[in-house]
Order: structure tokens, then sequence, then C-alpha cells
């Protein structure tokens, strides 16, 4: 099966015929005259739309559908609040095209990202962080997970890469500071942003074609998950000094910034200062250039009210 069109090409009106889509929510509803439907989510590595699908369009086969599974779609679009969604007519079960087809990846050069962080690491002569930073690189599935794992869901920078993409342009932010204030720890510094989201290795997944929140991450989130993963790392390296693991850890469990974000601790160092900044940083014009990306063909000056940045953005003439 080929897939003819993407989510960013759909308008208000038409219709599709047998398209192919990865299917990242499908909840059953009722309405307030008892009759029951799906709203469905759809997404592709364009972005994601929602939908619904109504009761006399359901067959048996359909409640065993799960998020991930790709699915052929027949419908139409409208406009719902101002904004389309697909009203489905039909959907079946795909399974001749690779999930992966599916899942949004970084626009940015990830053999470039991955060379800068790499010639970050050359530069830490710590020899006890050293040795952290190489005992989680040198493991394949930990340095692959982290150079195509997202680094979110629904909030910033979550594509396949993100999580890379993030870190990198983190690093890049961070340079001005590291330059004026040369009393800086850069060791710890470094090894504070390489791990600071490592937690989210633990809190999400790909499953098919969607990215989803693990157990753990539901239950403890990547903050608590990324500060374990560096002690299990730590516990490894004898002689690891104390003062040290102290510090770097709580530069991991700051970076939020604020303890309403998610931080059990305000950063109390000048690095884990610095280090939440530029995550905040890293996460807002991530979030604020991606959505202006996807209204860039809206006539209005200014985009849709975005929730969590609390504003409509500017898109410039």
């Amino acid at each position: 099966m080929a897939k003819t069109v993407t989510i960013s090409e759909l308008r208000i009106d038409q219709r599709i015929q047998n398209e192919a889509f990865s299917l990242k929510e499908f909840e059953k509803k009722v309405s307030r005259v008892g009759k029951y439907y799906y709203n469905i989510l759809l997404g592709d590595k364009t972005g994601e739309i929602r939908g619904k699908l109504w009761s006399e369009n359901v067959d048996s086969s359909l409640e065993s559908l799960t998020p991930g599974e790709i699915v052929s779609i027949t419908g139409y679009i409208q406009e719902y609040a101002g904004k389309p969604q697909i009203i489905a007519e039909k959907i079946t079960v795909v399974t001749d095209m690779a999930p992966e087809e599916f899942l949004p990846v970084t626009s940015r050069d990830r053999s470039m990202m991955r060379e800068d962080l790499e010639s970050g690491m050359q530069t830490v002569k710590n020899p006890h962080l050293k040795q952290i930073l190489d005992l989680f690189w040198n493991d394949e599935s930990s340095r692959d997970n982290y150079l195509n794992f997202p680094a979110g869901m629904y909030v910033h920078h979550g594509y396949v890469g993100g999580l890379l993409e993030h870190v990198w342009e983190m690093w890049q932010l961070s340079q001005p500071f590291l330059n004026i204030y040369a009393n800086l720890d850069r060791d710890l510094y470094f090894a504070g942003l390489f791990f600071h989201d490592v937690g989210k290795l633990e809190e999400l997944n790909i499953v098919g074609a969607t990215i989803v929140m693990t157990k753990e991450g539901s239950l403890n989130g990547h903050v608590v998950q990324g500060a374990l993963k560096v002690q299990s790392l730590i516990n490894q390296i004898p002689d690891f000094p104390e003062d040290l693991r102290v510090k770097l850890l709580h530069l991991i469990l700051s970076h939020q910034g604020h303890l309403e974000f998610g931080s059990p601790v305000k950063p109390l160092m000048l690095e884990a200062l610095i280090l939440s900044m530029v995550d905040t940083n890293g996460a807002d014009m991530n979030q604020a250039t991606k959505h202006i990306e996807k209204q860039a063909d809206s006539d209005d000056d200014f985009t849709d009210y975005h929730k969590q940045l609390g504003r409509s953005l500017y898109k410039g003439s």
C-alpha cells in the first residue's frame, strides 16, 4: 500500500480513500443522546489530526484496535472548532507498511549533532565524569536510544532524534555562558547537560508508530528516572567522589527549574541555574518554531493560542 497524501496536505471538504495513517488514540465515547462513537487521533511524519468514527461505521473487528497500529482511512475532512478533523467512514488495519514511515523525525543532521556532542565529551578532563560518560556511551543500546529517542510526547522535540536535538541545541545555547563565566565547572556542566534528560529513555517508548508513556514514566517521571539511571552508573565506578555525585545529581534533579515544573529542588549552583535556563530556552523555542511552521499557510498575522507558551505568536510579514 502506498501513501499518497500527508496530514499537512489535507484540506476542508477533501475526501480521502484508503489513506494510511498511524493510529495514536482510539477512545470509545457516548454522546448525549446515547449514541456511541470513537474519538481518534491520527498521525504521520507531517503532524497529527483528530477525528471521529460514528457507531454505524464500526464493526466488531475494530474493538481490538490499539494505538501504534497503521490504519487505512476512508472518509472526509470537515472543520470543527476552527480546525480540520477527519470523519472516518471506514477504518481497516494495514499490515504491509513499516511503522517507521509514519514517525516524525528531526530535520537536523543527526550525524553532525552526534559529532558535536562527542567532541564535547572529549573536552571533559575530570576522570570520574569522563568515566561515567564513557560507560554510558560505550553501551550500544544506551547510545542508540539516546540518538533516536524523542524528548517528549507532545510538548517539545516529540519526534525521532528529538532528545539528541534538544541536548545539542542546549549545548549551543550554553557556549556564551561558558565563555563569559570562567569560574564554572565545565566538566560538571557538560555531564549534567548530557544526562539531564536521560530519564526520557525510561519515561518514553516507541510502540509501532506511536510515542507512548511507560509505566515508569507515569509513576516516577523522567527527572526521578534520570537520577536513578545516573546513580546506577555511579555505582559501577569504584571510588566515585561523594561530593561530585551529589553535585551531578543536583543538576539532574533541578533542571526543570521550579518545583511546580517537576523538579524536587530548585537550582542552587551556577551550573544548575544555567542548565535550567538553556533547557527552558531550547524547549520554548522548539515549541514556538513548530507552532509557527504548522500554521504557515494561514493568512492570519498571529498563530492560534499556544497553551504551554501561554500566548499567540506573531508569524512575521
